[in-house]
């Protein structure tokens, strides 16, 4: 009798010790499963914050919240917190509600000229363009575009402008390459200027340039302002909406001839 009382316990006892290992093992496999997953606190915008808007006046309008994200989601640069080494640094272009504060996005204040901002080493310039070259109008200040240029080619020249500001023949071959690939939009506003003419007339003419042509401004450096300037004298220019992970570069681009291969 003993000895069955025993032999029961002892594996009571093994049963028990089974148990104890396997929950063991299972609480370290939820451990292993969880390392790397771990929730940090990350600040995203409360509302759009615009370009030039500093470190300090963030904390001080409470502009930014605090929000546990996964830290393998989270990019190295994310700021928990908006500290006095960025008082006097400023954002480099606006952030749209819920987007993550980084470290990267504050440097040195931009100039202002005129009323104005240009980010620092940049000067603006502003070319005309008809109306549906901005994107169905979502082309705004701070937004990032690609420039496009459609011109006539160079008559034994492929890719080379000819100059003629997209002169019609029956033997015009017209080509359209990527002339800047990322550059930030300062501002957009309508075509104002009054044709000659009576004050009806001139106010007529007013409306229908302000419906088909928008002036763009956009911040560029030296070579950049080149480019752009001499492309809006001999083509036409076009603008595409970029995000932060758009993929543009250079290259041949498309002409009459390669359009469909």
């Amino acid at each position: 009798m003993k000895s069955r009382i025993f032999t029961l316990l002892a594996a009571l006892v093994l049963g028990l010790a089974g148990i104890a290992a396997v929950l063991v093992y299972v609480s370290g496999a939820e451990s292993r499963a969880l390392e790397g997953k771990k929730a940090v606190g990350v600040l995203v915008a409360k509302e759009r914050i615009p370009a030039g808007t500093t470190g300090e006046q963030v904390r001080a309008r409470g502009l930014a919240e605090l929000v546990r994200m996964p830290a393998e989601t989270v990019p190295a640069d994310a700021l928990s917190t908006v500290d006095a080494a960025l008082d006097r640094l400023a954002l480099t272009a606006g952030l749209q509600p819920r987007q993550l504060l980084l470290r990267g996005m504050f440097a040195q204040p931009q100039q202002t000229t005129g009323g104005l901002t240009i980010p620092e080493g940049k000067m603006a310039i502003a070319v005309e363009m008809t109306a549906a070259a901005d994107v169905a109008g979502y082309v705004r200040p701070d937004t990032q575009v690609t420039v496009f240029d459609t011109f006539n080619v160079l008559k034994g020249r492929d890719g080379v402008p000819s100059g003629d500001r997209l002169a019609e023949s029956p033997e015009t071959n017209r080509a359209t390459r990527v002339l800047l690939p990322r550059v930030q939009v300062l501002a957009v506003g309508p075509r104002r200027a009054l044709p000659a003419g009576g004050a009806e007339a001139a106010e007529a003419e007013q409306e229908q340039q302000q419906e088909r042509t928008l002036l763009v401004t956009v911040a560029v450096n030296q070579d950049e302002a080149e480019r752009l300037v001499h492309a809006a004298q001999t083509g036409t220019l076009y603008l595409g909406l970029l995000t932060d992970t758009s993929d543009v570069a250079p290259g041949p681009g498309v002409d009459n001839h390669s359009l469909f291969r």
